[in-house]
């Protein structure tokens, strides 16, 4: 890629073009991360907006972040076949996201004296009758014995009780059917609820 190229991109694209895509000093590694983020783009803020529908400020900054991560790992990137690279975009993205969302929780609760009830309805859901036992008297004991539980039960209840994401969306994020989903959230719950009776007896 000559200089000329990259006044043209400047030039087109201007703000458009994220700044880490810009650095890259190799021209073939910029070109190739600046023609994967213009096919890709609107695929990365769909995925954004889902997580952060309303916040534009957020949605701008998780792109941002994504597409910095995935220069980082250019080299592997350009190993991703092409039927599998939206997969690979949209997983960085989503992680991307689900950081800043945990991010943001933990700021909230740093300000917390205690779950209140508003904590406990952000974790107790309305859809099943298993969601009657995370209540006041058991929120204590729900919290100690979160850190107990497996890291893929951690992540079900993140998604649906944190992160607040319908069935269909951790579906389509764990590639299972939404009944599977269903499923395997109530079975979280229930261990999360069995490791917290214990601490009670």
């Amino acid at each position: 890629m000559s200089n000329l190229d990259i006044r043209q991109i400047l030039e087109l694209y201007g703000t458009i073009l994220p700044l880490p895509i810009l650095l890259i000093e190799n021209d073939e590694d910029r070109q190739f991360l600046t023609d994967v983020y213009l096919q890709y783009k609107p695929l990365m803020y769909k995925t954004a907006y889902q997580f952060f529908d309303g916040s534009h400020a957020e949605v701008d900054d998780a792109v941002s972040s994504a597409v910095e991560r995935l220069c980082k790992k250019c080299d592997t990137l350009q190993e991703v076949a092409c039927n599998k690279r939206a997969s690979y975009i949209v997983s960085t993205v989503r992680n991307v996201c689900l950081t800043r969302l945990r991010e943001l929780k933990r700021q909230r609760l740093q300000f917390d004296f205690g779950p209140n009830g508003e904590d406990l309805e952000e974790l107790a859901g309305t859809e099943d009758v298993q969601d009657i036992v995370f209540n006041h008297l058991l929120s204590s004991d729900l919290l100690s014995a979160f850190p107990e539980l497996s890291e893929k039960d951690c992540e079900l209840i993140r998604l649906r009780h944190i992160d607040q994401l319908e069935y269909v969306d951790i579906a389509a994020l764990s590639g299972i059917s939404i009944g599977a989903a269903r499923t395997a959230v109530s079975r979280a719950k229930s261990r999360l609820e069995q490791l917290a009776m214990k601490r009670q007896d």
